[in-house]
């Protein structure tokens, strides 16, 4: 393992231990069950061997059901908790005001008149545990259950809900659950007026993706009380029926994509502060989204939903983003448990079970993922057992630090980047239609099929592409005419060519190109560069931090202080020798990809270098999102000096710009310890006076003692994305077991 032990729990929380299970009683005229039962309950915790408390919610009863609670919750004060509804309200909304008052991590429902019993729920927990499900249900037996007419009314009703939500359940509504707390609330968030939503508990997990199993459970004959149904059983059928109907058009006809992000936002409802598009904007959306399967592979007209929902979420306080990062770590834990070999076995081997990972607080305790490790596991265990092929999409990067690397994302994975990608571009000002220009590599990789959809997207999004690979001093004017032409209102591309091309324009003085903003990508962006790029084009910068197995990870706001990372599809940890970072201090950038499931991605050492931001303080802009600093490199691009010093490859871009008069084109390689080779493509003013200055710079952050060999050569090589790479080392340097300490200079 990578860190420290976690530091001892105060003697109190040992003593009094988190509540692990709530369990929530319906009560409607239950005065003589409901001792009884939570008499069993007690017990049931006491043998379990775990802090458990019962919530008892009476529901408008007219005997003396209320009365028996109050007694229960002063006998056993601190067990069981008492909720009161003045009148009847239902089954459901009894489970809604038991979550509301309970404290456990888990929670579980069971009717309060003893006919599911109270021990079963130790094999339902385990059942939970053992099969890393997100809900477990226990059916009811036929083994000693009296066949009467609410019995084949109940079978009736199940084989219909299982044809109909095409299920396959011993007894889908039995109620009797065991989950997670914050996938009951989630489950509860239904809409419209239901006489008995009770009855869709697992066509609502089922609906929205959660994991579940079943357990046969003993099922006894009330012993005291009368039940609601048991003179209403034909009207409450024929009610029922109208229910499928409406669960029908919730959970079939108009169910959105499968996202934890939306179910997060129903539970805990944000004001959008997010700009609405006039008229004529919606007309040409609408129009877009109407042909977007035309214009799109893979990903679908799904990505309105996660745009949509990503326009809200961006509005969730620091503390909510957490939550709901938290909450898709827990469900990410348990999918790579139940479905991932690779993960399942790292898991084990550090004696881990998915509960025990509970939120970000808790990463430190899974192991590292390399990219070695996904090179080496990649068509063996890696891949989930239970995506569809059929919605996966093979990526592969560019090499830019050696050999190429391959990976696979899922569909939804897809459209949530899509749908990340636009909500990052209106933060500059832009709004969807507004013409824009993009520097980049075009269609290299693409099919004939795949280049097609291209171009139709960029005419009907009005995008103009630049081939970022034909820069050259030779058809400069040209492009830089087209650009004007296009008056784009955003206009995104790598930096370097970004910066290649602001020089061009400072060069030949005023030139008609004012976009609003524009986007830097692909590489680091240092000062001097962003200063050279918004003085030529005069408007902001809004640097984007990204990856090909991740597209964009953290993009700035209007604010500029910092990149917000896109929280709902990654936790982006910055870490300095196993720990996080300090804010302000260079660590190594370690992602975990909470919504690629076909190839999941958790504590991804991904190479890079950035400044740790403060996860306590909020941005001026008023998003949620946690900020990353300035992206720093990549761990490849670190060269080794002397006595223990080294120089991120981000120095020597922001160096050598200052001698672009004198160098044209440079790299750093580093293949020996103790020693560089510093390739030059001469300018027009080289000297050796500027090599020596240079060379003495150098020297002065690597250590005196450094072997420099100068090659000069005619031409540097872009990589095939048209990116140029300062520094590259074939040095294993490992930030987290071995961080090298910088040798700075007072006042540098």
């Amino acid at each position: 393992m990578n860190d420290a032990p976690s530091p001892a729990a105060p003697a109190e929380a040992r003593e009094n231990p988190p509540i692990e299970l709530s369990v929530i009683v319906p009560c409607l005229n239950e005065e003589m069950n409901v001792e009884e039962l939570t008499r069993r309950l007690l017990l049931v915790f006491e043998h379990g061997e775990l802090a458990g408390e019962v919530i008892l919610v009476d529901d408008g009863s007219t005997d003396g059901t209320a009365a028996a609670i109050h007694r229960l919750e002063a006998a056993h004060a601190g067990l069981v908790v008492g909720v009161f509804h003045p009148q009847n309200r239902g089954i459901a909304a009894a489970w809604k005001s038991g979550c509301g008052a309970a404290r456990g991590k888990l929670v579980a429902t069971i009717d309060a008149d003893l006919q599911y019993q109270p021990e079963d729920l130790l094999r339902l927990r385990r059942a939970l545990y053992d099969h890393s499900v997100d809900i477990v249900q226990g059916w009811r037996s036929a083994v000693g259950r009296l066949q009467d007419r609410r019995f084949h009314l109940s079978r009736g009703l199940n084989t219909l809900l299982n044809s109909v939500f095409s299920m396959d359940l011993a007894d889908n509504k039995s109620g009797f659950v065991v989950c997670a707390r914050e996938v009951l609330e989630d489950l509860l968030t239904y809409e419209g007026g239901y006489f008995y939503w009770q009855s869709f508990i697992m066509v609502a997990a089922h609906a929205k993706g959660y994991a579940y199993r079943e357990v046969e459970t003993l099922f006894e004959k009330r012993r005291q009380g009368e039940s609601f149904l048991d003179k209403t059983a034909i009207r409450a059928a024929v009610k029922s029926i109208y229910d499928i109907g409406r669960a029908v058009w919730e959970y079939r006809v108009t169910a959105p994509p499968n996202e934890a992000a939306a179910q997060f936002l129903r539970r805990n409802p944000v004001v959008d502060r997010s700009p609405e598009r006039d008229p004529v904007a919606e007309v040409r959306w609408r129009t877009y989204m109407g042909t977007f399967k035309q214009s799109h592979w893979m990903i679908t007209g799904d990505v309105e939903h996660y745009y949509e929902t990503l326009r809200k979420t961006q509005w969730l306080s620091l503390a909510q983003m957490r939550d709901l990062q938290d909450e898709k770590l827990r469900r990410l834990v348990r999918h790579c448990y139940r479905n991932v070999p690779f993960y399942r076995a790292r898991m084990q081997a550090a004696k881990l079970r998915p509960e025990d990972i509970r939120g970000q607080d808790d990463l430190h305790k899974l192991p590292f993922v390399t990219k070695d490790d996904i090179r080496g596991h990649l068509y063996f265990d890696i891949m989930s057992e239970n995506h569809d092929k059929s919605e996966v999409l093979k990526v592969t990067t560019s090499g830019s630090t050696g050999e190429p690397f391959v990976c696979y994302a899922d569909r939804a994975q897809l459209e949530v980047r899509w749908a990340a990608t636009l909500r990052a571009q209106e933060w500059t000002g832009y709004k969807f239609g507004d013409p824009t220009v993009r520097l980049w590599h075009q269609t290299i990789g693409m099919s004939r099929d795949q280049v097609w959809k291209e171009h139709l997207d960029a005419f009907l999004s009005n995008r103009t592409f630049i081939p970022v690979f034909e820069l050259s001093d030779a058809n400069l004017a040209r492009m830089v005419r087209t650009i004007a032409g296009v008056r784009p209102v955003l206009m995104d591309g790598y930096a370097e060519a970004l910066d290649f091309l602001a020089h061009y324009v400072k060069s030949v003085g005023s030139i008609d190109v004012r976009p609003r903003a524009i986007m830097s990508s692909a590489q680091t962006l240092p000062l001097p560069s962003r200063r050279a790029i918004e003085e030529a084009f005069g408007c902001k910068v809004f640097d984007k931090y990204g990856s090909r197995e991740f597209s964009g990870i953290a993009y700035e706001c209007e604010a500029h202080d910092g990149h917000h990372v896109v929280s709902e599809a990654y936790i982006v940890e910055v870490l300095k020798d196993g720990r996080p970072a300090a804010p302000g201090e260079v660590g190594e950038v370690v992602i975990t990809d909470l919504n690629n499931y076909c190839m999941p991605f958790m504590r991804y050492r991904i190479g890079d270098l950035a400044e740790a931001g403060d996860p306590h303080a909020a941005c001026r802009c008023g998003r949620g999102a946690p900020r990353i600093g300035a992206i720093q490199g990549r761990v490849q691009s670190i060269i080794l000096g002397t006595d223990g010093r080294y120089l991120p490859g981000t120095f020597f871009a922001h160096y050598l710009k200052e001698f672009d008069y004198a160098i044209q084109r440079f790299q750093v390689v580093q293949e020996e310890p103790g020693a560089i080779t510093f390739k030059i493509v001469k300018g027009g003013r080289f000297s050796p006076d500027v090599l020596d200055e240079v060379l003495t710079t150098f020297r002065s952050h690597l250590g005196e003692k450094i072997r420099i060999d100068v090659e000069f050569v005619d031409s540097l090589a872009m990589i095939r994305t048209g990116k140029h790479v300062a520094s590259v080392s074939k040095l294993a340097v490992d930030f987290q077991r071995a961080a090298p300490v910088a040798a700075r200079r007072s006042g540098e």
